[in-house]
């Protein structure tokens, strides 16, 4: 129990030093993430090394990754401890030291023990001065009685903060939940919907208020556009493996009901076991996906439905060219490595015209993609995916520095394209210099201006054999009525006015990023990197 004395003499100075030392730990620890990828898992993965020695080695250093991720998200709960102790007794100190000053006006004398006396014997037997005593006493005993409570809440916070020696994440997310209603931190300060509103907030916090929030709401700060890319990675870091740890927890509860079903429910939950299965085998493809290379970013993650994923290739933020590539039917987090082996090769291509680290390519999973061209031939999940990818692209700007007008191109595959004209279309257009459509079924308008873009700003491409520009069409092309016939006009026709590329060599619906047929890739690339004179066109105007 604190006592009057206790809390008017402490010295809440260490507390703060002390969140400032935790809040360089983890720092410190997400750094030394950062080391053991980039001078450790680099090398490893640049030897072409192979075999059981090898992949044993890559599980060690994963495993010890994660355990240092957890001592890093641990270190960040324990400095929200702290700093709530000091805040929340800091407040209670000036409350008392109000007090003290209130009873010594009022002519009382305070003991350390908490007493009270007149501090002339004269008015002891005094009735006002008795009842004013009794005041005060109350006065002092309430600050008294709220510091008691903070010690004893974050002392027992603190107690179960302790480590267990393994990559714990579902405790991991359990004690983030914890310090955050310690903390009384509320989610609804968090600005969510508005990336200049995220960016202005994020810059006004404190190292240690950042740290707070990743301790607590990780999968909040990873889907903000407008946060630093940095920041979105760590974050979603942490809440893939949070949301890992739930599944695993989630596969083994259904696991033993299946087990202990009769006939009836049996079906029932082997059909769950099974799609937990597939979501967990999902999620770890995309881990395998994040250790293939120290370069790469995750700005978003979702392990709801389908999935969601965002990858990134070289960090945006830095980049003078960044391509985002937005995938089309089938697309879903079990299959996002295919994506970013694309977007992999598109940023190889285009640093043939860049320096070094000028360029970052971006895989964009982050809406429900249909499952099958039947379902593709609804506009639902374009529309709903649209005013996501709108915020998204304006988020890289303002992660960019508006005003630095740094080149952003959006690039659609199928009904990806159909994704970006719903976004492009609408009032105010999206946050990009080009447009590239590959293999599109229509954009919804009949013109390339119609994207709030100039048209040779806008660029197809279409491959011998690709069928979807025209099995697409009816569903996403609008119908022009010229010389008395109605007609539906795709991207590819030129009277869309878009600047059309040549896809030499790739044929059907899926080889426009395929290396062996380079043409469609080198188009893109050079378009990327605005070197616009190196274009392939069959028809258009260059910018």
């Amino acid at each position: 129990m604190v006592t009057l004395a206790q809390l008017r003499d402490a010295a809440l100075g260490g507390l703060d030093r002390a969140v400032v030392e935790w809040t360089d730990l983890a720092a410190a620890l997400d750094g030394l993430v950062g080391r053991a990828t980039t001078g450790v898992g680099g090398p490893l993965r640049a030897s072409r090394w192979e075999g059981a020695d090898a992949d044993a080695a890559a599980r060690g250093l994963a495993a010890r990754g994660e355990q240092v991720m957890v001592a890093a998200q641990e270190a960040r709960c324990v400095l929200t401890v702290l700093d709530t102790a000091a805040d929340q007794l800091r407040n209670a100190q000036r409350d008392l030291w109000a007090g003290l000053a209130e009873a010594a006006a009022a002519g009382f004398t305070v003991f350390e023990d908490g007493r009270m006396e007149p501090a002339d014997p004269t008015h002891r037997a005094d009735v006002a001065m008795i009842s004013r005593r009794h005041e005060l006493e109350q006065l002092l005993a309430a600050p008294v009685r709220k510091a008691t409570e903070v010690d004893t809440h974050c002392a027992e916070t603190l107690a179960r903060l302790y480590p267990t020696g393994t990559a714990d994440w579902a405790d991991t997310a359990a004690d983030g939940t914890c310090v955050m209603a310690l903390a009384g931190l509320d989610l609804a300060t968090i600005p969510r919907g508005d990336p200049v509103a995220a960016a202005k907030w994020w810059a006004g916090l404190n190292p240690s208020e950042r740290a707070m929030y990743l301790a607590g709401y990780p999968a909040v700060l990873g889907a903000m556009d407008g946060l630093p890319t940095e920041i979105r990675d760590r974050a979603n870091r942490v809440a893939l493996a949070e949301a890992k740890a739930a599944l695993i927890a989630e596969l083994a509860a259904a696991r033993a009901k299946r087990d202990a079903a009769g006939r009836t429910d049996d079906a029932k939950w082997r059909l769950r076991v099974t799609a937990l299965k597939e979501r967990l085998a999902a999620i770890e493809g995309l881990e395998a996906t994040l250790r293939s290379g120290d370069d790469l970013y995750l700005m978003g993650f979702s392990a709801k439905g389908d999935g969601r994923a965002i990858v990134a290739i070289g960090n945006p933020d830095t980049a003078a060219h960044t391509a985002v590539y937005v995938p089309g039917t089938g697309a879903s987090l079990a299959k996002v490595g295919k994506d970013v082996q694309r977007v992999r090769r598109l940023l190889i291509a285009t640093e043939r015209y860049t320096k070094p680290g000028e360029v970052s390519a971006i895989a964009w999973l982050s809406y429900d993609a249909p499952d099958t061209l039947v379902h593709a031939l609804s506009s639902s999940d374009a529309e709903a995916g649209a005013s996501k990818l709108k915020y998204f692209l304006r988020g890289v700007g303002v992660a960019q520095g508006v005003s630095s007008q740094r080149h952003i191109t959006v690039i659609g595959h199928s009904y990806g394209s159909v994704v970006i004209g719903e976004a492009a279309k609408s009032n105010g257009g999206i946050y990009a210099r080009d447009i590239i459509v590959a293999g599109s079924p229509g954009t919804h308008v009949s013109k390339a201006g119609d994207l709030n873009l100039p048209g040779n700003h806008v660029w197809v491409t279409l491959a011998e054999g690709d069928p979807v520009s025209t099995l697409g069409s009816g569903a996403h092309a609008p119908a022009v009525k010229e010389k008395g016939i109605w007609n539906r006009v795709t991207p590819d026709d030129r009277s869309f006015g878009a600047n059309r590329m040549s896809a030499e060599g790739a044929h059907g619906h899926s080889e426009y990023w395929d290396g062996e047929h380079p043409d469609s890739l080198d188009n893109q690339a050079a378009v990327i990197a605005g070197r616009y004179e190196e274009v392939n066109l069959l028809w258009g105007s260059r910018p």
